[in-house]
């Protein structure tokens, strides 16, 4: 009930705020340069003071910046006008990147149903040119568009929250329309989770670890796992599913074809018991889980079945290099190449695409997030109706308001939190087929 609330009051200051935004643009931008300069001269008194008791640099030079930002914008008020335009504008640009890229590896993998890629990119495109080009740039038009955005996602806060304590509302995964977190704030928001969980443990309070609602025994046949990592680019997250218990998951595992500063290559799912997979993405990987059990009808069975056995006709066996390599007995060569220590410590088995969707992987564009709606969207999820860059971060959002409904089929939820203890006492044992 604390996480709806949140949600409630969280719903309405967006509504409000928006509502500012769209009639009183002017003074909106006002208060928040007044708001910052505020701060800027708050922090710089601070780190001021802080280096006057321990004599750190850094806090000396912090706090030369912060003023200087501060006379910067007294002076210059047209800097954060500027900021706020091409930081809006780089953004767009990113994303129509994104869309026409996705847009080329559809043309060469030969996939119908790719010309709103292509539409994407262009409006994306169109949007960062007038941001960063136009002379008729207005700040009050951006800021307009913005509360708009705020009212739409306030009001579909305050909708779910509804929806989570109506029992009578009957349960649908399809709605309409959907609006989503910028991918910025969505592709941390696992990680934020998980830290706030380990700062429960570490307080000695003992968090909520597994919430189950309806019968525990109820047969739960789906099961989707948003990862988090402790550092670097793990703390974007990677998600995944299984079904029977069986993983299957998606991403760029062939180092051999890593292109891009590894955002581009062979698109490449393995399959593994989640029994050895849960235990060694946490004590050998060092990674968190968001776990969540799906109740499905015979019907929605019988369709995510289908497209499983899809996905395995159009693959063939990849074989990492471990394996290529007959490298058993020499697990110390091979354990910097994850496809290859996640094999020999599960026996996981790898596949790459002949053809079609998901032959190529795209950090931007099908990544695991999109592999997951492989069978989500099976169920009739919409994360990726509204197309844009779709991020773990995305998921991981969608799966805890769509928990939080009475009627959901998502029946449970465990969170599996890393900690060092864990990891110091995973010892490595023989590899062991499935």
């Amino acid at each position: 009930m604390k996480d709806l609330a949140m949600r409630v009051v969280l719903g309405f200051l967006l509504i409000v705020c928006g509502i500012v935004c769209v009639f009183i643009p002017k003074k909106v931008y006002s208060l928040i340069l007044d708001l910052t300069v505020v701060y800027c001269l708050i922090n710089c008194i601070y780190l001021g003071y802080l280096y006057g008791r321990e004599r750190k640099k850094k806090d000396l030079l912090f706090a030369l910046f912060s003023f200087l930002f501060v006379v910067i914008i007294k002076e210059y008020t047209y800097i954060p006008e500027w900021i706020v335009r091409v930081s809006f504008g780089a953004y767009c640009l990113v994303c129509g990147l994104a869309m026409f890229v996705q847009y080329g590896l559809h043309i060469m993998n030969r996939i119908r149903h790719r010309t709103g890629y292509f539409l994407m990119g262009v409006m994306y495109g169109a949007l960062a040119a007038f941001l960063l080009f136009s002379p008729d740039f207005e700040t009050e038009m951006l800021l307009r568009f913005f509360g708009l955005y705020f009212i739409v996602l306030g009001i579909q806060y305050v909708h779910d929250a509804y929806d989570a304590v109506q029992p009578s509302v009957k349960y649908k995964w399809k709605r309409k329309f959907r609006v989503m977190l910028p991918p910025v704030l969505c592709v941390f928001m696992p990680d934020w989770a998980v830290q706030s969980v380990n700062k429960y443990i570490i307080e000695g309070k003992v968090p909520s670890l597994y919430d189950h609602k309806g019968e525990e025994d109820e047969t739960v046949q789906l099961k989707v796992m948003v990862h988090v990592g402790p550092e670097g680019l793990q703390k974007v997250g990677h998600i995944c599913f299984a079904y029977h218990d069986v993983v299957y998951s998606y991403g760029n595992y062939d180092t051999e074809s890593f292109r891009f500063n590894q955002t581009l290559g062979d698109g490449v799912f393995f399959n593994v018991p989640l029994e050895k997979y849960i235990p060694n993405a946490m004590r050998a990987e060092n990674n968190s889980i968001f776990e969540y059990g799906i109740h499905l009808t015979k019907e929605q069975r019988e369709l995510v079945e289908k497209e499983i056995d899809r996905l395995e006709k159009r693959a063939y066996r990849w074989y990492c290099p471990i394996e290529r390599e007959d490298g058993y007995d020499r697990f110390p060569a091979f354990r910097d190449n994850y496809p290859s220590r996640l094999h020999y410590r599960t026996g996981a088995k790898f596949y790459k695409f002949k053809k079609g969707k998901f032959k190529t992987y795209w950090v931007l564009g099908d990544n695991c997030a999109s592999f997951i709606d492989l069978v989500l969207g099976k169920l009739g999820c919409d994360v990726l109706s509204i197309r844009g860059i779709i991020t773990p971060g995305t998921y991981y959002d969608f799966l805890e308001t769509e928990y939080q409904k009475k009627g959901s089929p998502i029946v449970y939820r465990t969170i599996h939190p890393w900690s060092r203890e864990q990891a110091d006492s995973y010892k490595e044992k023989s590899r062991q087929f499935s």
